[in-house]
Parts: structure tokens; sequence; C-alpha cells
């Protein structure tokens, strides 16, 4: 395929590290204080909304679906602000904050996985599969005995380990979702 490669899915490949670095980092240092990790946690969540802005601008007209990539992208970004900024965030609001961040991405890509799937556009199901599991991952994120069960640390690992996914998912389906007749050869 000849557009099976490009500076998008490089773009996305860069994403899925910094998720799963994140989600790495804070299931190994994590336990001890959430809040002393949230700034790299909040850089994480800048970088990555970024990326999807920065593909949005520049290949908005050729990807299918793109409007809901800056959707992503800039609730992401404005999100990670949260988490830089504030000096004085208590570690248990930390999950709370990545519930909701997880369970408005997973409503974003549920949403984005059935406008692909009425454009017949292959392998929409994984956005559908990974939208849900962030929706139940926000959702049990959002409740206090699910966050005691696991721990914070833990629970927040889970939510950017679920992300990861998201960005293999999206690394796997750009073929299809592509304009190829808009590329210039």
């Amino acid at each position: 395929m000849k557009y099976a490669f490009s500076w998008v899915r490089a773009a996305w490949i860069i994403s899925l590290a910094i998720m799963t670095a994140a989600a790495i980092f804070t299931f190994l240092k994590g336990e001890n204080n959430l809040s002393d990790i949230a700034p790299f946690l909040g850089l994480a969540l800048l970088i990555t909304g970024f990326i999807n802005i920065v593909i949005y601008l520049r290949r908005s007209k050729r990807i299918h679906g793109s409007h809901w990539l800056l959707a992503d992208g800039l609730s992401t970004a404005l999100l990670s602000v949260f988490l830089l900024f504030n000096v004085h965030i208590e570690s248990a609001i930390i999950p709370f904050f990545f519930g909701v961040w997880e369970l408005f991405s997973g409503v974003l890509k549920s949403i984005d996985s059935l406008e692909l799937k009425g454009e017949k556009i292959k392998d929409w199901y994984r956005f559908t599969v990974v939208g849900v599991i962030e929706i139940i991952s926000g959702v049990a994120a959002l409740l206090k005995p699910i966050d005691n069960f696991v721990g914070m640390h833990k629970m927040v690992a889970i939510i950017l380990a679920i992300q990861s996914c998201g960005y293999l998912f999206k690394i796997l389906i750009y073929p299809h979702i592509i304009d190829r007749h808009l590329i210039k050869k």
C-alpha cells in the first residue's frame, strides 16, 4: 500500500510511546503520591493533545472523521492545564480527573466509530471497542470503591494504558481513513 506509512502514523507512534511511558511511570512511581507526578502526566497529555491538533490542522481534509480528532486533541491539551499548573492538586482528585477525561474520550471515539461505520471504513469497530472500554474505565475511575480497591495510581495507569490502545488502533486504521483521492501524487 503506497500510503501505508506517513508522518501521521509516526506522530501517533510517538503518542503511543508517550502514553505507554506515562502508564508505566504512573504504575511504578505513583503509589507514593500522585500529585508529585501530576506535572509529568500533564505534559504527556499536552504533547499528545497537541499532536492530534497538528494532525487535524495539516490533514483535516484528507482524514475521514478528522473533526473528532480535533475534539479529542483540544480536550486533552486543555485538560492538561489542570495537571500542569495546579500546584496544590490533591492526589485523590487525579483519578477523578482522569476518569472524566477517559469518559469524554470514550464518548468521542464511540461517536467517531459510528461515523466510520456509516462511511463503510474498514476496521471501524476498533474505535467502538476502545470507546466502550474507555467509557467503562472512565465510569469505574469515578467510583470511590473501585478506586480504593485498585489504588489511585493503578487506576490512572490503567486509563493511560487504555489511551495507548486508542493510539495503537489509530495507527492501524490510518490506511483506511485517509482519502487517497485528495493526496498529491
